[in-house]
C-alpha cells in the first residue's frame, strides 16, 4: 500500500508535528538512566510509532517494541516488559524501549500493571517512550509525574495536501489538483487515510461521525449509483469488515429469493477480488471494489428496502458474548492480530469453533500457549468447551 510505500525515511519526511519531534528529541537528549518516560499522546494516525522508529535509527538505538494492552497484568508485565525497561541494555545502554498502547492497560484484571511500570522506570537502564491515543484514559493519569508528555496532533490540512500532491506526481495518477484537496480535507488529518484515499484513485468522503450502520443503510437507500458510491467511500472500517457487513444484511433480509441471488453472486465477486488483492498484496486493486459494489449490487437489490443488520453471531455464541465479552474480545483480539484479521473478524468467524475445540485439553493448552494467556482464560476456556462438548 501507498501508506507503506512512501512511509517517512527521516523525520524530516514527515508531515506536521514538528514541535513534538523536537521535544522528543530533547528528552532523549537529556534523559539519564531512572529518569521520565515519555509519553505521546494524539490520535491515530498522527505519525506517534513512525517518530519512534525514526528517532531510534537516526540515533543510532536499538529498538525494542512492546504493546502494553498485549500484557495487561502485574505479573505479564513483569515476565513480558519488565525486563526490557529495568535491566541493562545487552547493546551498552543503547537500547531504546517503545510501549505503544498503554492507554490499552484497563479492567480490573489490570490491577497493579500501571504502578508496576512506574517501579521500574526509576530501574530502567534504557530510555522508554509510551504511545496512547486517549489523553483522558485512566491509565495516562495513573502515570502522573512518572512522564513528560509530549501532543502529537493532525497535521495541517495544507501540509496533507503537498505531501498527496508530490505523491500523485510520482505515480502519475489522473486524479486533478481539486480532488486532491478534497481527499485531503476528507481524511481529516489522518495521512494514512488519505493515502488509502488517493491510491483507490477515485475522489473519497469520509465522514468520522459515520457508523457503518448509517453507510449500510445510506448504500440501501440510495437513488442512484452515485450516491450508492458515496456510502460505500464512507464505511468507517476495513473493505473485508464492509463486505461482511453487506452480506449479513443481504443473507438476513426478507427480499425476494432472485434479488437476494443476484446480491450474494455480486458479493462473492467482490470477496474474490478481495481475496486476490490480499494474496499478492496488488493494493491497487482496491479501486475496483467499491465501484463494482455501487454499481453491480445496487441494481441487484432494485427497490431497496433492506437494512443494516447485527453480526450474523451464533445466539449461543451472542449470549456467551454478553455474559463474559472481557474474556472472549481478549481472546479475539489477540488471535485477530495474530491472524491479521480484525477482533469482530475473529468473533464472528472463528471463535465458535475455537469455544467448540476448548472442549479437549491440548487445544487449550496449546492455545493458552501460544496467546500467552493467564490461568484464568485456561478455566474459562474449560468451562466454555465442557459446553460444546466432552473433554
Amino acid at each position: 500500500m501507498w501508506s507503506e510505500k512512501y512511509r517517512p525515511e527521516t523525520l524530516e519526511d514527515m508531515v506536521g508535528n514538528e514541535e513534538g519531534r523536537a521535544k522528543l528529541l530533547l528528552w532523549l537528549k537529556k534523559w539519564k538512566p531512572g529518569g521520565k518516560a515519555a509519553l505521546l499522546l494524539g490520535p491515530p494516525g498522527t505519525g506517534k510509532t513512525t517518530t519512534v522508529h525514526l528517532v531510534a535509527r537516526e540515533k543510532g538505538l536499538s529498538l525494542v517494541e512492546l504493546n502494553a494492552s498485549d500484557s495487561r497484568t502485574k505479573e505479564r508485565l513483569s515476565r513480558r516488559i519488565g525486563e526490557a525497561i529495568a535491566s541493562t541494555s545487552l547493546f551498552g545502554g543503547t537500547t531504546l524501549v517503545f510501549l505503544d498502547e498503554v492507554d490499552g492497560l484497563a479492567g480490573r484484571a489490570d490491577y497493579g500493571a500501571v504502578e508496576f511500570i512506574k517501579d521500574a522506570l526509576k530501574r530502567s537502564e534504557s530510555p522508554v517512550v509510551m504511545a496512547a491515543n486517549d489523553p483522558d484514559s485512566d491509565e495516562v493519569r495513573k502515570l502522573g509525574s512518572a512522564v513528560s508528555r509530549i501532543e502529537f496532533r493532525k497535521p495541517e490540512l495544507e501540509s496533507v495536501q503537498r505531501r498527496l500532491e508530490k505523491i500523485a506526481r510520482l505515480e502519475k495518477t489522473a486524479l486533478e489538483p481539486g480532488e486532491i484537496a478534497a481527499i485531503a480535507k476528507a481524511a481529516n488529518g489522518d495521512l494514512r487515510a488519505a493515502l488509502n484515499f488517493l491510491q483507490s484513485g477515485i475522489p473519497a468522503q469520509k465522514d468520522e461521525e459515520l457508523t457503518a450502520a448509517q453507510s449500510v443503510d445510506a448504500f440501501f437507500d440510495a437513488i442512484d449509483e452515485r450516491s450508492a458510491l458515496r456510502a460505500l467511500r464512507s464505511y468507517p472500517g476495513q473493505p473485508r469488515e464492509k463486505l461482511r457487513d453487506f452480506f449479513t444484511a443481504v443473507s438476513r433480509s426478507r427480499v425476494h429469493e432472485e434479488r437476494r441471488a443476484g446480491a450474494l453472486d455480486v458479493l462473492s465477486r467482490a470477496d474474490v477480488l478481495m481475496g486476490r488483492i490480499m494474496r499478492g498484496k496488488d493494493w491497487r486493486l482496491l479501486r475496483y471494489l467499491d465501484p463494482m459494489l455501487a454499481s453491480d449490487l445496487w441494481r441487484a437489490l432494485g427497490d431497496g428496502g433492506l437494512r443494516y443488520t447485527l453480526d450474523a453471531v451464533p445466539w449461543p455464541l451472542q449470549v456467551r458474548i454478553w455474559n463474559d465479552s472481557r474474556k472472549l474480545k481478549d481472546i479475539a483480539a489477540l488471535a485477530g492480530r495474530r491472524l491479521g484479521i480484525s477482533q469482530k473478524g475473529f468473533l464472528v468467524e472463528d471463535m465458535p469453533y475455537v469455544l467448540l475445540l476448548s472442549s479437549r485439553k491440548e487445544f487449550r493448552d496449546e492455545l493458552v500457549r501460544s496467546l500467552d494467556l493467564g490461568e484464568n482464560y485456561e478455566a474459562f476456556l474449560a468451562k466454555e468447551g465442557g459446553r460444546g462438548g466432552r473433554r
